[in-house]
């Protein structure tokens, strides 16, 4: 073999290890993310990973139709610009033609993760896509007209640039400074990755209708945003809405044109704790009081089930936070506080969360509501106090409640279901035969929980003690016809009468008394000849 060939295939095994090298490399996903950010595609093409038809926390946003009805930054809008002016017409041919956008991101331990993608109608080489993630909302883009952006300090911008002919983008990030964007470098190949479609490739971002997208009109890139030092390890930063526009060249400084309208990002490293206040049964008007540690902020709150049942830390830097539950109000009493997800510790009524950036844990607090008996008992005074059936009671408390109790054979009557609370107990109508010795309210403290099947509370023993009653009646009847006549007389020990016959004297002479309490009565007849 001659030298001229032997120089010639170390060349060209030379070369095809590069290119190896180079295909490996570019299939690579960036860091511990198994998202596929750098193949040029949307589909998944290991098993187990992400790529845009499985993207995580995804938001996608569609442009207008391509034409006169496609809307674009006009009247010379540049980057810097707040107010800027949105126009309708076609983009010229010279511009990229913007199709749809993709972002999406995760958490991975303490770093955190953001992918984008595009996709334009036509194809015109060199592309300078603005990638914009603001922490508020933007206005109404879709609608022609004056604009003014809604930019906050440290908003982001991620350039995505590259000449036609190569697969490879460079991104260039700025953030805002409070009046202009402040370029912060290139993000460097280890904290990033991406690639254009090098073949023709099915458009499906976010589910919408495929669309066949020629070599270079789809791109992605993959960023680890705390590598590339936009995001702090474990610290809190929160985009709210994003959108992506097209330049008119590589000039920092030249014309916006078309964009895709902001959408909302579903996707955020902070992490948020929400509380929330249940009682069983659901919905009571109760308060429940909370207190804190950690730095939650407010570090003092009240829940009512009835009402505001949810309190919500949201924007949450990684740490530990604890909330407890205050003492049982009068009538509930503690069940439990659950978690639904994280590294939490449960110590009696104290939830302590171990949150990590992009948690959201949701912990749960129930309370019992404890309910009362109250039960009342009618014996008789006499005769050993035997049990009186018939007697009706009226009980009255908290909230208006007010109900009638009849006693039964065995003398008594119950009533559950009572909140704690003070109650009155009225005896309002004595058994037939009894007189209604007590009809004055007694007041009864509802706090047991317990039912009319368990260990009711009642009135204190003898409160409710009626007295049998007693009729009696007089006569005196002449033997002989026209013989006498009499006129009777009855009176208590008090000489209060309590029964009398007619006036004068009659033949015969009846008297009677009714409901008698036990005593001495006597009575008087008298016969005149």
């Amino acid at each position: 073999m001659s030298r001229r060939m032997l120089r010639w295939l170390l060349a060209a095994i030379t070369v095809a290890a590069f290119t190896v090298f180079v295909v490996a490399g570019a299939n690579a996903n960036l860091g511990a993310s198994n998202f596929e950010g750098n193949d040029g595609n949307l589909v998944v093409d290991t098993a187990g990973n992400h790529d845009w038809v499985n993207a995580p926390n995804l938001s996608v946003g569609v442009d207008k139709p391509t034409g006169t009805t496609d809307n674009s930054f006009g009247q010379g809008a540049k980057e810097d610009n707040v107010n800027t002016t949105v126009v309708s017409g076609s983009i010229p041919n010279s511009k990229a033609d913007l199709a749809r956008f993709a972002v999406a991101g995760e958490v991975i331990g303490n770093d955190t993760y953001m992918y984008l993608a595009w996709s334009r109608a036509n194809q015109s080489g060199t592309v300078n896509f603005d990638f914009e993630l603001n922490k508020l909302a933007q206005p109404d883009l879709t609608t022609p007209g004056p604009k003014h952006l809604n930019r906050s300090v440290n908003d982001l911008l991620i350039n995505y640039a590259f000449q036609g002919g190569s697969n490879s983008p460079t991104l260039t990030r700025y953030h805002w400074n409070g009046s202009s964007w402040t370029n912060d470098g290139i993000i460097s190949g280890t904290c990033s990755n991406g690639a254009t479609n090098a073949t023709t490739v099915a458009d499906t971002l976010g589910g919408n209708p495929s669309v066949n997208r020629p070599p270079q009109q789809f791109g992605e890139a993959a960023i680890n945003m705390t590598c590339a030092g936009i995001v702090p390890a474990g610290a809190c930063e929160s985009f709210g809405s994003a959108y992506v526009k097209s330049r008119s060249s590589t000039a920092f400084t030249s014309e916006i044109k078309d964009f895709i309208a902001p959408v909302s990002i579903s996707f955020s490293n902070c992490a948020q704790l929400t509380i929330v206040k249940n009682t069983s049964p659901r919905g009571l008007d109760q308060n429940f009081s909370y207190s804190t540690t950690g730095g939650l902020d407010p570090s003092t709150f009240t829940l009512n089930d009835a009402g505001t049942n949810t309190q919500v830390y949201t924007a949450l830097h990684a740490g530990t936070y604890s909330v407890t539950e205050g003492a049982d109000p009068t009538g509930f009493a503690f069940n439990n506080v659950s978690c639904d997800s994280g590294d939490t510790t449960i110590t009696d009524r104290t939830a302590s969360v171990n949150l990590v950036a992009g948690d959201d844990v949701t912990c749960t607090y129930i309370n019992d509501q404890q309910l009362g008996a109250i039960q009342v008992t009618k014996e008789s005074s006499k005769n050993g106090n035997p049990p009186l059936a018939g007697a009706e009671f009226s009980v009255t408390g908290p909230g208006g409640f007010s109900q009638t109790l009849t006693t039964g054979a065995d003398g008594t009557a119950c009533v559950d279901g009572l909140v704690f609370g003070d109650y009155t107990v009225t005896e309002t109508a004595a058994p037939a035969g009894y007189n209604l010795d007590d009809d004055q309210g007694h007041a009864l403290t509802v706090n047991v929980n317990t039912t009319c099947a368990g260990n009711p509370q009642s009135v204190a023993s003898g409160a409710f003690l009626d007295t049998p009653l007693t009729d009696i009646s007089a006569n005196a009847t002449s033997q002989a016809a026209n013989g006498t006549a009499s006129h009777i007389t009855c009176t208590d020990a008090n000489n209060n009468v309590v029964g009398e016959s007619a006036a004068g004297n009659t033949d015969p002479a009846d008297a009677s008394a009714t409901g008698l309490m036990p005593g001495t009565y006597v009575c008087t007849i008298v016969i005149d000849p």
